[in-house]
């Protein structure tokens, strides 16, 4: 690797801002331009890119309280982001500060031709600074919470608001510790025995999940699963405990038919195939062709068999007289929910994008329902309530022949009341949340027709 962790990490950054893709599309990009091969390179990238997003506003806030004459947003796209990364090893990542403080201006000099002087003063400020003298700056709670725990200040309002301090302390730390691993396994392929055991002779000990069937979480590792024989094969696959959770509350039984409405990169349709070992009519919806052609990849090597379709799952009723037994939605949102796996999400989305999504949601649900003969369930990867009980609440206002019938045994009730709307089916919805499930942040609805 000829780029220093340094530089790289702040390559991807400036691409980050510049394209607000995925960090892992990002690191991806910046690797391969680089001609990184070494895929423990890539982990370990990946893994400090992962870090530093994660404590991003936090990071921002030492560098707001010692930039003079400037705002941080201002400045050069290299400079900013070698000032993070400067700061980031020096009050996250142990590293001396005149280390971290030279590697900074290294890369200003080579990428952005200067101001080396300025970075070294800012970075020298930043270390005389502790966190305490940057949370005193702070105007309020909310923006005290904000910085502590690197969130959103709409995130943390919101979430006090329905959780309480406390509660929400610990849900934030929560998403600033390291996820939780599970895996799927596909049991139309394989025993869930033997895949077990290969995993074992890889060096991956897993433990069966208590709630959910074919479900694995990671308890340790030699090597990563995605370097395992089982995984290379399509054996098992990565997926939230949640999101496996949200497919399992459809309950679909063999010979059903069942549409999912916005599908890629497949997960959820690939654990309903193997739940009943290949035993239902399977349609997958997706707007997006990006993502279908991933989805179409995965099930290729899933031996996942399904019918593909692309459009907007919010005209489906339009464009079809089909109908299904059960349909599952799962529309795009917030990712409020998913920071312990994607903390990018803290920073690309603002509250004003959560009704967007909420109006969004509505729609799909208003697309899907009219073909749904028995059940369709309702999930999202956030915690907003917008998002979440408000939208059920709308659509059962719209479609009363619809009822909310209780999805799970495990996970949390819902939110009763928000603002000036009341949830009297809230304990028949359910919330996991990183903090009390481990799992990432999801809702679910399971809405039968009557």
């Amino acid at each position: 690797m000829s780029l220093s962790r340094q530089e790289l990490t702040a390559r991807v950054f400036v691409e980050w801002e510049g394209t607000r893709r995925s960090l892992r599309e990002c690191v991806k990009k910046v690797l391969l331009n680089e001609g990184v091969r070494d895929h423990r390179v890539w982990g370990t990238i990946h893994a400090y890119c992962f870090e530093l997003m994660k404590h991003l506003r936090t990071v921002d806030a030492f560098l707001e309280a010692t930039i003079r004459n400037a705002r941080l947003f201002d400045l050069d796209l290299w400079v900013r982001n070698a000032l993070r990364v400067g700061t980031f090893e020096m009050k996250f990542n142990g590293v001396k500060p005149a280390i971290a403080t030279n590697e900074a201006v290294k890369i200003v000099v080579e990428r952005a031709g200067g101001p080396a002087r300025f970075v070294n003063a800012v970075l020298y400020d930043v270390e005389q600074l502790e966190l305490s003298d940057v949370l005193d700056r702070a105007r309020d709670t909310v923006e005290l919470l904000s910085i502590e725990y690197s969130h959103p200040e709409w995130f943390v309002k919101h979430l006090m608001d329905l959780l309480g301090e406390n509660e929400l302390t610990k849900l934030m730390d929560a998403n600033n510790r390291e996820p939780e691993r599970y895996l799927r396994v596909n049991a139309h392929m394989v025993d869930p025995d033997k895949a077990i055991l290969a995993l074992e002779d890889d060096g991956v000990i897993v433990e069966e999940d208590p709630d959910l069937p074919l479900m694995l979480r990671v308890v340790d590792y030699d090597v990563p699963p995605v370097r395992t024989e089982p995984y290379r094969r399509g054996w098992v696959a990565y997926q939230d405990k949640a999101s496996a959770a949200a497919a399992y509350a459809l309950r679909p039984e063999p010979g059903d038919r069942v549409l999912d409405a916005c599908a890629a990169p497949g997960g959820k349709s690939a654990y309903l195939y193997a739940l009943t070992e290949g035993e239902i009519e399977l349609t997958c919806v997706d707007v997006n062709p990006k993502r279908l052609r991933e989805m179409r990849r995965n099930f290729r090597r899933w031996r996942v068999e399904a019918r593909l379709r692309r459009t907007d799952s919010s005209r489906l009723y339009r464009e079809t007289d089909e109908t299904f037994d059960l349909a599952l939605v799962d529309p795009p949102c917030s990712s409020s929910g998913a920071y312990v796996r994607a903390p990018e999400a803290k920073w690309t989305v603002k509250w004003r994008h959560v009704k967007r999504y909420a109006r969004g949601q509505l729609s799909i649900l208003r697309g899907v329902a009219p073909l749904v003969e028995r059940a369709l369930v309702y999930s999202t990867c956030s915690v907003t309530v917008v998002e979440d009980e408000s939208v059920v609440r709308r659509f059962l206002r719209e479609f009363d022949e619809f009822d909310v019938e209780e999805p799970l045994r495990f996970g949390s009730p819902g939110f009763e009341s928000w603002m000036n709307e009341r949830y009297p089916w809230a304990d028949r919805v359910r919330r996991f949340w990183p903090h009390r499930h481990r799992t990432e942040g999801f809702f679910v609805a399971r809405l039968v027709r009557g």
